[in-house]
């Protein structure tokens, strides 16, 4: 598939950045570490001074293995090369297992951490998950009261990266601001239509605090009833032009808690909170 308007791919970008600032040709040159990664070598490799396209980099690839260069692939989609042997898949399927690799099951050091702990009277939200064993406890977020019903998680989407990119007029317009998904069952048991403007309030179970923020909801039968979530990108500095437009709302990150029992030592390391979802204007 062919890039969009003026973008490249990455190796075209990497051609170009290594051939500027003159690490593209000879030996250790950009084109010398393709052939190695590659394992291109005598008829197949690349010549060290002339820039390739990357279709001739991968037609000698696919000729390297045998085919008839990278039309097979275009044609076939994948080379099937019969059946992989269980003891190329499988640890279980070699003598001795794994190598003779031994998995550790029991963790001593992690016991000898805990009982230092307690000893020194830090309290158990420090050292419960420091377990010999592998052992399951109630999770943190599950000790708020039952209105906080819902697990709010937060995603990416596919048009920003991070936080990064939302103050930009181009993909903004793309996804213009931020949402609450709510499934459609959950929104109509709370009285919340698609575009309702809703408050999301969060609470700590280990300190009682709450914490809420604005959104509109979105209903969508892809997230569960028991699950809201928002994308992550927005709350932050913004464009002018993006302000104009009615702001693009909070992020989640607003609601979430660090600290004692939601960001702590070796489980639990989750931003995952209970959260309820009521319309704006309703009582809270």
């Amino acid at each position: 598939m062919e890039p969009m308007f003026e973008s490249k791919g990455e190796i075209d970008i990497y051609l170009d950045l290594t051939e500027a600032i003159g690490t593209l040709y000879g030996e250790d040159g950009y084109l010398d570490q393709v052939n190695k990664a590659l394992g291109l070598e005598d008829e197949f490799a690349l010549p060290l001074d002339t820039k390739p396209t990357v279709r001739e980099i991968f037609d000698l690839w696919a000729k390297s293995k045998g085919v008839e260069g990278v039309s097979y692939f275009e044609e076939n989609g994948v080379l099937d090369k019969g059946p992989i042997p269980a003891n190329k898949r499988y640890g279980y399927a070699v003598d001795p297992p794994f190598a003779g690799a031994v998995h550790r099951l029991y963790g001593e050091s992690l016991l000898v951490a805990q009982r230092a702990m307690r000893d020194k009277g830090a309290e158990e939200i420090y050292w419960q998950d420091y377990t010999a064993l592998p052992t399951w406890r109630q999770l943190t977020f599950d000790k708020s009261p039952a209105e906080y019903d819902l697990t709010l998680i937060s995603y990416h989407q596919i048009e920003h990266k991070q936080s990064r990119s939302s103050f930009m007029p181009l993909l903004a317009e793309l996804s213009p601001r931020s949402r609450v998904d709510i499934n459609p069952v959950t929104a109509e048991a709370r009285g919340i239509e698609q575009g309702d403007e809703v408050w999301v309030e969060s609470q700590n179970a280990i300190t009682g605090e709450t914490r809420r923020i604005e959104s509109w909801a979105a209903l969508t039968s892809s997230i569960r009833p028991d699950t809201v979530g928002m994308p992550h990108h927005f709350g932050g500095w913004t464009h002018p032009v993006n302000r104009a437009n009615g702001g693009q709302g909070p992020s989640p990150n607003e609601i979430y808690y660090t600290g004692e029992g939601y960001t702590v030592q070796t489980a639990d390391q989750t931003f995952h909170v209970k959260v309820r979802v009521y319309p704006v204007g309703e009582e809270a």
